[in-house]
């Protein structure tokens, strides 16, 4: 796991730890955040986001069968969206074939969905967190790691992403 530490800190992570299921905060509060509340929600079951049909019981089982999870802190969400994808085809090639990164996509710098436009990069995105029921925020703070909503835009965000790895 040391291997996709060092690739997350080359990606210019602030930080990056491998954490176990028990480690990941459930709450269906955050489905309805991400559901209802995501910034970049202006049209339902677009490719983005939605659960697919899993339900949060079975997202929550399903973390629950990894043994690595990867949690990586950054400040930039287009960096941590292509740092998770890149260490999730690392760890594919390396024989972790269940690999799987969580974060919001953020691949592309301008998201052409956003415009009504098709996607580029469509086999590239992975599921939100919050999609599959994780509380990043309480996850983060029980780490302790900084975890908290912006007051204005000239604070520096703390963005997370998750990689399990099996």
């Amino acid at each position: 796991m040391d291997k996709y530490i060092e690739m997350a800190k080359t990606h210019d992570a602030v930080n990056a730890l491998v954490i176990s299921p028990g480690d990941i905060v459930f709450d269906r509060r955050a489905i309805l955040k991400c559901l209802w509340g995501c910034e970049d929600q202006t049209e339902p079951n677009r490719i983005k986001c939605g659960s697919r049909g899993l339900t949060f019981e079975e997202a929550q089982k399903t973390i629950h069968e990894y043994h690595h999870i990867l949690l990586i802190h950054h400040h930039d969400n287009v960096k941590l969206s292509r740092a998770a994808r890149k260490i999730e085809q690392s760890a594919f090639l390396d024989g972790y074939y269940f690999a799987s990164a969580m974060h919001c996509c953020h691949l592309c710098k301008d998201c052409r969905i956003d415009v009504g436009k098709p996607c580029h990069t469509p086999l590239k995105i992975r599921p939100c967190d919050q999609s599959f029921g994780i509380d990043v925020y309480q996850t983060a703070r029980n780490l302790g790691l900084p975890c908290a909503p912006l007051q204005s835009r000239s604070e520096v965000p703390n963005r997370y992403a998750f990689v399990l790895i099996d």
